[in-house]
C-alpha cells in the first residue's frame, strides 16, 4: 500500500512521470502504428524516422501543454455560481492550449528536419496551411476537453484518498442567547472531506501541523487532516490563532504544549498533552513573551 505522506510530498513528481510515460507510450504506439499501415503497400512514402519525429513532436508538446493546462485549472477553476464567464475562460484557454500546441509542433519538426538535411512542409499554400491548421486545432480541442475532464477526475480522486481540508465561512445569525456562535468566526472551521464523508472542525482543536510537499498535515488527536496549502500560508493565515512555528516543517498549538526539553545545541523535543512529540529546531525555539 503506498504511504500516503510519501505521496504527499512526490505527488508532483509522480503525476509528471505519469503523464510523461502515457505520451511516451501513445507516441510509440502511434508512430509504429503509422509506420506499419505504410509497409503494408511497399515501397515506404517516408524514411523510417519520421512517424517518430510526427508523432514525439506532437506528445513532447502535448506534455507541456498539459502542464501549463493544470496550472491554469488552478487559477481559473470552473465557477459555477457563474457558469456563463468560466465557459468563456475556458473556451479561450482551449484555444490557447491547441494554438499553442500546433506552434510548438511544427517549428519542433522544422528544426529536426533542417538538422537532417531535409525540408518539413507543414502546408504549401495559404488555403492548405488554413486547412490544416483548422484539421488540427479540431484534434487539440477536443484533446483539450480530454484533459480538463482527467485533470479533475485525477485530483478529485486524490483528494478524496488523501482526505482534504478547505477553510470555510458560514452565514450565521449571532442572537444575545447564541454566545458560543458569537464568539466563534466562521473562518475558524475547516470542512473535511474524505472518503466520501465531510464534516467540520475546528482549527482551535489541531494540536500540531506538518509541511509535506504541497501539503500541510492538520494533526488533531490520532486523526490526520491533509490540507492544500503552505505551512507559512497557513500560518500567515491564522495569525489570531494560538499556533506557532517551531521548526521549518513543524507548528503547535501552544495550548497543548506539555513540555519541552531544549538540548545544549538549542535544539529540542516538544511534548504535547496527546503525548505526540513534534521537533524544535534553535531558529524557531519558543521564548516566553
Amino acid at each position: 500500500m503506498i504511504n500516503k505522506m510519501w505521496f504527499q510530498k512526490h505527488q508532483t513528481a509522480i503525476s509528471l512521470c505519469l503523464l510523461a510515460l502515457y505520451f511516451i507510450i501513445n507516441g510509440f504506439i502511434n508512430s509504429t502504428t503509422v509506420l506499419m499501415e505504410a509497409m503494408r503497400t511497399p515501397p515506404l512514402p517516408f524514411s523510417t524516422w519520421e512517424p517518430f519525429v510526427w508523432e514525439y513532436t506532437s506528445a513532447i508538446g502535448s506534455f507541456v501543454m498539459v502542464c501549463a493546462l493544470a496550472v491554469a485549472l488552478n487559477r481559473y477553476p470552473w465557477n459555477w455560481g457563474h457558469p456563463l464567464f468560466s465557459a468563456y475562460q475556458y473556451i479561450v484557454i482551449g484555444l490557447l492550449f491547441a494554438i499553442s500546441h500546433v506552434l510548438f509542433m511544427v517549428i519542433s519538426r522544422e528544426v529536426i528536419y533542417a538538422l537532417a538535411g531535409r525540408d518539413y512542409q507543414f502546408a504549401v499554400s495559404l488555403e492548405q496551411w488554413a486547412f490544416e491548421l483548422l484539421y488540427e486545432i479540431r484534434k487539440d480541442v477536443w484533446s483539450f476537453i480530454f484533459f480538463v475532464v482527467l485533470i479533475g477526475f485525477y485530483r478529485y480522486t486524490i483528494a478524496h484518498w488523501l482526505g482534504n481540508a478547505s477553510s470555510i465561512a458560514l452565514d450565521r445569525e449571532k442572537s444575545p442567547g447564541n454566545k458560543k456562535d458569537a464568539e466563534l468566526p466562521s473562518d475558524d472551521l475547516l470542512l473535511i472531506k474524505k472518503l466520501g464523508r465531510e464534516f467540520l472542525i475546528n482549527k482551535r482543536d489541531i494540536n500540531w501541523m506538518a509541511s509535506s510537499g504541497n501539503y500541510v498535515n492538520l494533526h488533531i488527536g490520532a486523526n490526520v487532516y491533509p490540507m492544500r496549502t503552505t505551512l507559512s500560508a497557513f500560518l500567515d493565515a491564522n495569525t489570531h490563532l494560538p499556533f506557532r512555528r517551531v521548526h521549518r516543517s513543524f507548528a503547535v498549538n501552544i495550548n497543548d504544549i506539555h513540555n519541552i526539553e531544549v538540548a545544549v545545541s538549542g535544539d529540542g523535543i516538544i511534548s504535547l498533552t496527546s503525548g505526540q512529540t513534534v521537533k524544535m529546531s534553535r531558529r524557531f525555539k519558543l521564548t516566553a513573551t
